[in-house]
């Protein structure tokens, strides 16, 4: 996740992976479009690789502490859509590029990479010392991408907007992948555990404000159970 918002060729790849390479070309982009992250995952019920840990270390040196998200599920009675994960933050293709080259070798099972557009972004990294709790959440896309995309303009990004003014969320990413099946990925960084676990009455109250000043937001907070199915979600930490 990055710090400003912004706005789908991979689906999940196991690495080593020239494919990769090649499904990293632009696709999709359109205009305004930001350029792609990447989301590294550790399958839920897989061993943790030895040496992801060092590996995270080197990707943070490489490309920013704030632009690598690394966390760890906490697992619930039902799948959580991942064991680990990671979500990378690009400059753009060049330095997508050039990191997938790097790491090549490095990338291998049980590993998997998606590659996934931005579709909204926001807030910013909390310092080094804080102890964030995640809510990530898999869904399936019942729409067209368009009609996606409308909502979250529409709807989600003023809903999350409003929540890291008010001290809910610190960072906030909404992906899809770029697969014709393409999941949406939506990365929720609460402040901590104690702020999550009290949000949802102040969450209900915050939207219902926005709806009052904005027909819009009202219109498309009543579509989104038609737009997309929750796959999977769970609580997560982060990782070390």
């Amino acid at each position: 996740m990055m710090k400003a918002k912004n706005r789908s060729c991979a689906g999940l790849l196991h690495a080593p992976l020239l494919a990769l390479a090649l499904c990293a070309a632009p696709a999709f982009a359109g205009p305004g479009r930001a350029a792609a992250d990447m989301v590294v995952v550790v399958p839920e019920g897989s061993a943790h690789p030895a040496a992801l840990s060092s590996q995270v270390d080197a990707w943070r040196k490489a490309l920013g502490r704030d632009n690598v998200v690394w966390v760890d599920s906490l697992k619930r009675d039902k799948p959580s859509g991942f064991g680990s994960m990671a979500t990378l933050h690009f400059g753009g293709q060049a330095q997508m590029t050039a990191w997938q080259q790097a790491n090549a070798t490095a990338l291998a099972a049980p590993l998997q990479l998606s590659i996934a557009d931005v579709m909204t972004q926001g807030g910013k990294a909390p310092a080094a010392n804080a102890k964030p709790m995640y809510k990530i959440s898999y869904y399936t896309l019942n729409s067209p991408r368009e009609a996606m995309q409308a909502w979250v303009d529409g709807y989600l990004t003023k809903y999350l907007d409003s929540q890291v003014d008010n001290g809910i969320l610190t960072r906030y990413a909404m992906y899809l992948e770029r697969n014709a099946g393409g999941r949406a990925l939506l990365v929720l960084e609460y402040t901590d555990a104690k702020t999550e676990q009290e949000a949802e009455p102040i969450k209900a109250r915050l939207s219902e404000d926005i709806a009052r000043a904005d027909k819009e937001y009202a219109r498309q907070s009543a579509l989104k159970e038609e737009l997309r199915t929750t796959q999977s979600w769970t609580l997560a930490v982060p990782a070390h």
